[in-house]
């Protein structure tokens, strides 16, 4: 009976046993795998930046004088003689004596290249340069009187005679020069007089007319001063008449002084001349036009009211978008790439084209962080609507683009450069297979060789016991957390 009994439990166990074995088996999962296809597209590597819209050109505008400056804030050129941070009416510029006569823009409005935004009258110009023509014309009697005294002192040497002739010679000029002072105060107090006449007169005469009295007061003076100044001169010369016969050196002192007067006397002719031409150039400039189309951003100008010369502030239609590129993203940038271009607020991408490269660091961008960049500026096709200066954008930069191929998630390739190689599930089951890739980016790589469109790859396992996904760290097989995978960001490796 006790034979049965053990005989019984025996069989219980081994058939627990079983029981156990099965169903042990059975509770373990086959091994799972995160796969994908051989699919044909295109594999990109791109620069991912951030940037703000900005007026590709920003204008300054007054009367005869323009400032330009561009997007990248490096460029700056100038026309006229007044500078971008001036507020100076200078040569070349509308005149201070100017006013305001009509402002036909305000901030905000479009404007077309040409169209007039403002206009001054030109009565202040008009008079200065009327006074500007006065002071040539004098200089350039002054220039007169200065050559003929070189001639007569060089004709005074040539025929030097005895002393007593010097003598009479030298009375007869100084009484002839008092002769002529005389005349010339008269004309002097008739030319004033008529200058306060003119003045007081009801209605007031014309700026024109004032301008000619004052020209005949300044040419009367100086008359009047000509002739005192020869009068002295005739003094001196009858004191040293009376005392001796001139002599070599005195002679080339005249000479030398008479030269001197001719030089100054041309020299202010050239002075006046420049004064002249300002003077034109300021009456020709009363009106501001627009340099391009745009929008105006700024209106300094009150009618009536002396302008100044950053009267109107205008912005280019044509936008750019300014970004910073790391210094290691520089050499892979080339003239000619295209760049996608979101406008944040507005969720509308524009495609723009990189038209020229960086010439130099960013200022200061690696002072404090330790990082260089460098800024590129992109422009925007067109106009695009609703699009502002200030606004945030993204900006994505194909730097390596290859169209059309083959190509799997990055995550799928293992080996090594020169080595690689992909898993391809076959019956549920992983087998290696060699690859021959190309351009490799964080995404997909180009497959040159060793696989067909829709064969099925492997990216990554599922962990049993978590039940969780992962794929490959490295390039030598599958297994580990997180993601990986990378390929160094777009370079085309060998084999």
């Amino acid at each position: 009976m006790k034979r049965w009994v053990a005989l019984v439990v025996v069989l219980a166990l081994v058939a627990g046993g079983g029981w156990w074995w099965t169903h042990r088996s059975s509770s373990v999962p086959a091994q799972q795998y995160l796969t994908a296809q051989v699919s044909r597209g295109n594999v990109s590597s791109t620069i991912a930046a951030t940037g703000t819209v900005s007026a590709s050109t920003t204008y300054v505008l007054g009367f005869g004088t323009t400032t330009q400056t561009s997007a990248s804030s490096s460029s700056t050129s100038s026309t006229g003689s007044t500078s971008g941070s001036s507020n100076s009416s200078s040569s070349g510029a509308s005149t201070a004596s100017n006013t305001v006569s009509r402002i036909d823009v305000s901030v905000g409005q479009h404007v077309s290249g040409g169209q007039v935004l403002a206009t001054e009258d030109t009565q202040g110009s008009a008079a200065t340069l009327a006074s500007a023509q006065a002071s040539l014309s004098a200089a350039q009697a002054q220039v007169q009187v200065a050559e003929s005294n070189l001639a007569q002192t060089r004709a005074k040497i040539a025929s030097q005679a005895s002393q007593s002739s010097q003598v009479a010679t030298a009375k007869a000029q100084l009484a002839a020069d008092q002769a002529q002072l005389v005349v010339d105060k008269q004309h002097l107090s008739t030319a004033q007089a008529q200058l306060a006449k003119d003045l007081a007169a009801q209605p007031p005469v014309t700026l024109s007319v004032l301008a000619q009295d004052r020209l005949a007061v300044a040419q009367a003076q100086q008359a009047v001063a000509r002739d005192e100044a020869a009068i002295s001169t005739d003094k001196q010369n009858l004191v040293s008449a009376k005392s001796s016969a001139l002599t070599t050196s005195s002679n080339q002192a005249q000479i030398a002084q008479a030269k001197a007067q001719v030089t100054q006397a041309n020299n202010q002719v050239t002075t006046a001349s420049a004064s002249v031409a300002s003077a034109r150039t300021a009456a020709t400039a009363t009106t501001i036009t627009a340099p391009v189309d745009g929008v105006v951003t700024a209106v300094n100008l009150t009618v009536g009211q002396a302008p100044s010369s950053n009267a109107i502030s205008l912005r280019s239609d044509d936008l750019a978008v300014v970004i910073s590129v790391a210094e290691q993203d520089e050499p892979n940038l080339a003239v000619g790439q295209k760049a996608n271009i979101t406008i944040t607020a507005l969720n509308t991408t524009v495609t723009a084209v990189v038209r020229s490269l960086p010439t130099q660091a960013s200022s200061g961008s690696s002072s404090s962080s330790g990082t260089v960049t460098f800024p590129l500026v992109l422009t925007l096709p067109g106009n695009p609507k609703g699009v502002l200066p200030g606004m945030s954008a993204s900006v994505s930069i194909a730097t390596a683009t290859a169209a059309n191929v083959l190509r799997v998630p990055t995550t799928a390739i293992q080996g090594t450069t020169g080595a690689n190689t992909v898993q391809l599930l076959e019956s549920g089951n992983p087998v290696s297979a060699p690859v021959n890739i190309g351009l490799s980016t964080n995404s997909y790589t180009e497959i040159i060789s060793g696989l067909q469109q829709g064969q099925t790859v492997v990216t990554g396992v599922v962990n049993a016991a978590s039940g969780t996904a992962s794929t490959s760290t490295t390039r030598s097989g599958f297994g580990g957390g997180g993601i990986g995978g990378l390929t160094g960001g777009g370079a085309r490796p060998g084999g």
